[in-house]
């Protein structure tokens, strides 16, 4: 596989995918070897780097587990994302706090705050939130955090560890640029996914913030099997990990840039964020 030490002009690297995600078999080494195809699909399309978070135990395992399998193309990141807190316990938390000096993780999360569902009481949420903000601090991994509908609570916080060295990404960004423009100057990396290619008038407002953020600070994702961006979106069954190409085009001409550039900052922005050679 190719990697993004030795990535051709035009090449990805995804922020952001959920590559257990994109099988439907129940074996553990079913879904393993269908995220594996995955993972060689976006290679052949031009994705050379690949973040995979997971949002809970079985996750956790399968993105380290993915990592290993894929060197040098696949990284994990471990954690406990809100949705899904209300169903772990210190147990689950335990394991993520071992799980940070294994090589193949280079971030904490999915973490974060979410008012648009309602899976996890909003104290709960917060007590995780600030556990892994804390062990993103003491490991100094960067936190890639989930935001939706919570911009208002999660920036108090985010600056709060941002005065003790929180480094990090807010993921699928979806906020407008008043809430933008205060994490990026709390050392916040933005990184965008397929809805900001939506034709709906009321993401006018992301494109905008989209078009503002410094070039040493954006990233692309894909989020998948989530996302999916125009003008696949509702053609096909899910999100995959080549079609972070199409969001990271529209960004490009968005603000004016040429594909090649603009995958070449993305690159170099995430190989700076993760601690990885660029």
């Amino acid at each position: 596989m190719p990697t993004h030490r030795d990535a051709p002009p035009g090449s990805w690297f995804d922020t952001h995918a959920h590559l257990y995600l994109l099988a439907e078999e129940s074996p553990r080494d079913a879904m393993l070897r269908r995220a594996e195809e995955a993972v060689r699909a976006a290679n052949a399309a031009g994705v050379c780097g690949i973040l995979c978070p997971g949002i809970d135990t079985p996750s956790n395992e399968a993105a380290i587990e993915l990592a290993r399998r894929c060197p040098g193309t696949v990284w994990a990141a471990v954690g406990v994302h809100p949705n899904s807190a209300a169903e772990c316990g210190d147990e689950d938390w335990e394991r993520v706090a071992h799980w940070v000096a294994d090589p193949a993780v280079k971030a904490i999360g999915e973490t974060g705050l979410d008012r648009y569902r309602d899976y996890t009481p909003w104290d709960v949420q917060c007590d995780w939130f600030r556990r892994h903000l804390d062990l993103a601090v003491r490991s100094d991994l960067p936190a890639v955090v989930h935001c939706r509908d919570a911009e208002e609570e999660i920036t108090p916080l985010l600056r709060e560890y941002a005065g003790r060295g929180l480094r990090g990404v807010v993921h699928a960004c979806a906020a407008v640029w008043d809430h933008v423009q205060t994490w990026l100057e709390l050392g916040l990396y933005i990184s965008f996914a397929g809805s900001v290619t939506y034709r709906n008038r009321k993401f006018e407002v992301l494109r905008e913030t989209a078009r503002r953020v410094p070039p040493d600070r954006i990233l692309v994702e894909t989020d998948a099997p989530f996302l999916t961006p125009e003008p696949l979106r509702g053609r096909v069954p899910q999100c995959r990990v080549e079609y972070v190409a199409h969001t990271g085009a529209f960004l490009a001409a968005l603000r004016e840039m040429a594909v090649e550039e603009f995958a070449a900052q993305t690159r170099r922005n995430a190989c700076a964020l993760f601690g990885l050679s660029p």
